[in-house]
């Protein structure tokens, strides 16, 4: 590695360091305070936590509506951890067995979930069983107030550790698919809380980011990108230690949990691809992906396919470029996690949040006014009002509505970028500095 690239990280770690000293001893502080310099927008704040209020409303009544039927899609997770307890974790990949299972469950509400009309199918790796087993130990609304609170905690504690400010935290949660994914029981916060936590660990702790890297075996489309970025800027570390957890993790569920779990789970993604990508079985709008778009839209498989790979060639190769490039290290990890959705064709409304952790790292790269002048702010206040827009209208227009939220989370960072070059450019200050975050 060239010796200006290690003087770089070594200045990274610096500062990793130093904020890691402020928050132990100033962290609640800062939570409460505001302070305009260090880049918090109150009116912005303010805007959001009108919307959590509302958010929060929303929730209790559609869990108090008789009507309503929350966790719906935790259902899988319960049905299949119970068999995998009961010794047959591959007969969960059998939605009719795991139907059978369903319709017998004991609802949160009084209502009867309408199991036996709404297929819930169970398509995740068998290395997810590791989570799901010890929470089917647990009665299915304990357990599912477990999975919606632990989860929600792994949110706050990576959107804090990324930026320990109040104003992060209101977005974060404010967030439309911060909703979707609590009120389905879906595990779009877990993922998109290891993945935002990954770049904080890449130089610091690069065993722990590569362990954490391994973890998303459990929701591989997550992790398509980021080795990509490992390999371009040879953070081998990172690599060969995820390289080794994962197939842990595989060995210890194939003698846990049976090795004809992986039988099924390839017969049952075989299936997915089938009814999912090609027959159109699950409605196109709900594949919140450019491949969904396309087919929302009225293409053929043929070309809606050929059409995302090379718009996920070109997100790729331009993360690439951005993490080569001598970059704010905050843009950086953003531009990661907005290009991801883009990558895989399989992404829904529930697995958004990513986008909230993009924001949040974008919120560290407008700290210094010298490089985020007002324009940056006004454009950082548009892009989150579009992105928040687009989720909040989704249930009422059910179109792919992800493309275009994640194009408008790639324009705030184009934007970031140019304004720090032109800044850094004009001022005479070289374009490499420390992490802000």
């Amino acid at each position: 590695m060239p010796d200006g690239d290690i003087d770089f990280f070594r200045s990274r770690e610096q500062f990793y360091f130093s904020e890691a000293a402020l928050i132990m001893t100033g962290s609640s502080k800062k939570m409460l305070s505001w302070d305009v310099s260090a880049g918090d927008d109150p009116a912005q704040a303010a805007a959001c936590a009108v919307l959590l209020c509302l958010t929060i409303l929303a929730v209790v009544l559609i869990f108090v509506s008789a009507g309503s039927h929350p966790g719906i899609d935790f259902s899988c997770f319960w049905g299949a951890g119970t068999m995998a307890i009961e010794g047959r974790a591959a007969t969960a990949y059998d939605w009719q067995q795991l139907h059978q299972l369903l319709v017998q469950m004991q609802p949160i509400t009084h209502t009867t979930y309408p199991y036996d009309r709404m297929p819930v199918p169970f398509f995740y790796p068998p290395v997810f069983f590791l989570v799901l087993a010890p929470l089917a130990l647990l009665p299915f609304w304990i357990a599912f107030w477990v999975w919606s609170a632990a989860k929600l905690l792994c949110w706050l504690l990576v959107v804090h550790a990324i930026r320990p400010r109040s104003a992060a935290m209101l977005l974060a949660l404010a967030a439309p698919p911060v909703f979707f994914d609590f009120i389905a029981g879906q595990s779009a916060l877990l993922a998109a809380s290891l993945l935002g936590r990954i770049p904080l660990t890449l130089d610091r702790r690069p065993l722990l980011s590569g362990f954490l890297l391994a973890l998303l075996i459990f929701k591989p489309q997550y992790g398509v990108l980021l080795p990509f970025v490992l390999i371009a800027t040879k953070r081998w570390r990172v690599v060969v230690t995820a390289s080794l957890v994962a197939p842990t993790l595989i060995l210890l569920t194939g003698v846990i949990f049976g090795w004809d779990t992986f039988k099924g789970f390839r017969e049952a993604a075989t299936y997915a691809a089938t009814q999912f990508h090609l027959s159109g079985a699950l409605p196109w709008y709900k594949l919140q992906s450019n491949y969904g778009l396309f087919r929302f839209a009225g293409l053929d498989y043929g070309s809606a396919m050929s059409l995302h790979i090379a718009i996920a060639a070109a997100c790729a190769i331009w993360v690439l470029i951005m993490w080569r490039r001598q970059v704010n290290f905050a843009v950086q990890a953003a531009s990661l996690l907005a290009a991801t959705p883009l990558v895989s064709p399989y992404f829904a409304i529930y697995d958004m949040p990513i986008l909230a952790i993009a924001l949040v790292f974008l919120m560290n790269a407008d700290t210094d006014e010298r490089i985020a002048p007002r324009s940056n702010r006004r454009v950082f206040r548009i892009g989150v009002g579009i992105v928040f827009t687009l989720g909040y209208v989704f249930p009422l227009v059910l179109w792919p509505v992800g493309p275009f939220m994640c194009a408008t989370v790639i324009a705030v960072i184009l934007m970031s970028y140019r304004h720090r070059t032109a800044s850094e450019t004009s001022a005479g200050a070289p374009l490499r500095e420390p992490a802000s975050v």
